[in-house]
């Protein structure tokens, strides 16, 4: 019984997550009236009830065709966007992928505090670090450019901290035999670290990517031209003019990050298993 109860809990939790997604699916294909009829007491302000039906009455292509035929500044963010988080991800796996395989298998005199380091701003909100990032950025001249989102994103310190755990399981006397081969940190890394910890690297990777390609904070504070802002940021506002553009940007929005997503889905659930080393 328990088990049955657990399942049907689950279900209604997916159920639950999965009814926003749904909702922007079926709104999408749908006419400004349709809509309107639907959720016009939201954008409004009115007291009309709200419907949420499950199918569209009259489906249209409509909101697809203006998005992407008539609105020109939508590819020039959705490009923004790759150009801002493809180059943040390689940076933070290139860059985290060394700092955490020398905390997590090396010791060194202040190791410790240099954890707690990495721990206390791994756990401070944007808002905490903001004025110092613009500050450092604006000294660099970078502001109002791609590199004032990728150079933050790059040193950032939950990719070190996720990593470090993941290098932690490695056994020492891998890395023991190793160095008795003449095998030198490098060589460590990327002979045994980055092949074992390859679950636990995608994993992050596709994390990270998922973050920064739906980043709203950072872009509205380091970018003031609007040509460089990116598709997260495409619609400033939602109104009775634009809703059905946003719903059917929402989906297209939507695609890089579930591919990206099923694409390193095998690492996601596989990563732990790729951390085992046979004796």
């Amino acid at each position: 019984m328990s088990r049955k109860l657990i399942h049907f809990g689950m279900a209604i939790l997916v159920l639950i997550i999965l009814a926003p997604i749904y909702i922007t699916f079926v709104h999408s294909f749908m006419g400004m009236r349709e809509i309107m009829l639907d959720i016009g007491g939201i954008l409004g302000g009115g007291d009309q009830m709200v419907s949420l039906p499950l199918l569209p009455s009259y489906p249209t292509l409509r909101n697809y065709k203006e998005l992407l035929l008539y609105a020109e500044s939508f590819y020039r963010m959705f490009w923004n966007s790759f150009l801002q988080s493809v180059p943040t991800v390689l940076g933070q796996v290139l860059v985290a992928a060394p700092a955490a395989f020398v905390m997590a298998k090396y010791n060194f005199r202040g190791k410790r505090i240099l954890f707690w380091i990495y721990l206390a701003v791994m756990l401070m909100p944007f808002q905490v670090l903001m004025v110092s990032e613009y500050l450092i950025l604006k000294n660099l001249s970078v502001i109002n450019t791609h590199l004032a989102i990728i150079l933050p994103g790059i040193f950032g310190t939950y990719p070190v901290f996720i990593l470090m755990k993941v290098f932690l399981n490695i056994p020492d006397d891998v890395m023991e035999a190793a160095r008795l081969d003449g095998a030198n940190t490098t060589t460590l890394l990327w002979k045994i670290g980055v092949p074992i910890g390859k679950g636990g690297i995608v994993s992050v990777a596709v994390l990270d990517f998922l973050e920064c390609i739906n980043s709203i904070e950072a872009p509205l504070v380091f970018i003031r031209d609007k040509s460089l802002l990116p598709l997260s940021l495409f619609f400033p506002a939602i109104s009775s003019e634009n809703v059905g553009e946003v719903f059917a940007a929402s989906i297209i929005i939507m695609i890089p990050a579930v591919l990206v997503f099923f694409l390193g889905d095998e690492y996601l659930e596989t990563g732990l298993q790729a951390f085992q080393v046979k004796s």
